[in-house]
């Protein structure tokens, strides 16, 4: 799409009904990125695809959206889990919540999320949220920051 960045988007989220409006915000956008999403239902899932054990031929994402509270494995394991993977730590991984207990935000900066959000219960809270992540992700940071290191 032009001169349109494709920005690739890794959605971690168990909740249907929550995925479903992430993907409408996102969709939505489009106006100065291009999103790219791969969704996944939990922390087990979410490694088996970034460590190749489902899809050796997998692109990295420019960005992940870490679900905390996820069957499995938890987002806390897997945020752990990336950012101490050399591979993987420059993906940007922005934890979406609706926790908003100070343990919880702290141990998610203490693990190196680049980002704490307690998820909206309103559409367009959500969209305002989104619109923020593109205009940050798609205009301002270099999806390329991240790619030179694989």
């Amino acid at each position: 799409m032009g001169n349109i960045p494709t920005i690739r988007l890794l959605v971690v989220e168990d909740d249907p009904a929550y995925l479903s409006l992430v993907r409408r915000a996102f969709s939505a956008r489009g106006k100065d990125t291009d999103w790219e999403l791969t969704v996944v239902k939990d922390g087990e899932e979410a490694l088996r695809l970034l460590f190749g054990e489902d899809d050796d031929n997998f692109p990295l994402p420019d960005l992940i959206l870490l679900d905390w509270n996820l069957p499995k494995v938890t987002g806390y394991d897997v945020l752990r889990r990336v950012k101490s993977h050399r591979r993987f730590r420059r993906i940007p991984i922005l934890v979406f919540s609706t926790s908003d207990a100070e343990d919880d935000i702290h141990d998610a900066y203490d693990c190196h999320a680049n980002g704490y959000i307690t998820k909206p219960g309103d559409v367009d809270e959500l969209a305002a949220i989104v619109e923020m992540i593109e205009r940050f992700w798609g205009a301002v940071q270099h999806p390329k920051v991240v790619r030179r290191s694989r």
